[in-house]
């Protein structure tokens, strides 16, 4: 009973100690994403992130070892981020239409485009040409984000073809809106939201009209049908 008690002790103690670690890492990050909200990525220190932790510097490298390593683990957060939010909102939409306009609204949410994260984007970015770690990051979230679009167009009636091809041209409003937004300033929230959802519309509109043409048909009496294909040939 004595040993039991004590492995249990030592069990629960380990799991507090892990609890205890990845709180500050998760501590260390969030200040990572204040810091460059405020000076930018280019300006970014592991004092100013120790200095806005209120932790020293050794314990921010005794974490992340490094810069570079920080900075890579800001990506991966922010990107598992994006990614759990996605998933666990998508699950409650049934309807396809909605759930790609849920999708869209993500990722231009407050979140996303909050002063530091919006810093780091773009430099996760202009990263991935030359870091391969975080060129495969970028590459698995993408295929992520289009495999979604995809799926939501087929289950709204278009083909693979045209379901892909949409699914492109969604990624492409989600970098292009993105930058003209929040880089270029060229175009407010609501018209990228407004943009992106009347594609939405458009890919799933055309769909539903095609649906729609072919019901009429099918529904047309025998008669009148064989007469509209005899009118039709006597023209």
């Amino acid at each position: 009973m004595e040993d039991g008690s004590r492995r249990g002790t030592v069990s629960d103690g380990r799991k507090d100690e892990s609890a205890q670690y990845e709180g500050m890492r998760l501590k260390l990050i969030d200040s990572t994403l204040e810091v460059v909200g405020q000076v930018g990525l280019e300006n970014l220190t592991i004092r100013k992130v120790s200095e806005y932790a209120r932790v020293s510097v050794g314990l921010v490298h005794h974490h992340f070892e490094n810069k570079n390593n920080l900075v890579y683990k800001t990506f991966v957060y922010l990107i598992r981020r994006v990614r759990e939010q996605l998933t666990a909102g998508r699950r409650g939409i049934a309807d396809p239409v909605e759930r790609m306009k849920f999708t869209a609204d993500m990722c231009f949410s407050d979140e996303v485009l909050s002063p530091g994260a919006a810093n780091v984007w773009p430099h996760m970015w202009s990263s991935s040409a030359h870091d391969d770690e975080v060129r495969r990051l970028c590459t698995a979230f993408s295929r992520r984000l289009r495999s979604n679009f995809i799926h939501d167009l087929r289950n709204a009636g278009c083909d693979r073809t045209m379901a892909t091809i949409w699914a492109i041209q969604a990624m492409a409003l989600v970098h292009g809106l993105w930058i003209e937004h929040r880089v270029a300033s060229t175009i407010t929230i609501d018209e990228v939201i407004g943009i992106f959802h009347g594609m939405i519309d458009d890919a799933t509109g055309q769909i539903w009209r095609l649906n729609m043409r072919g019901t009429s048909r099918r529904q047309t009496p025998d008669g009148a049908g064989a007469h509209g294909n005899q009118s039709a040939s006597g023209r």
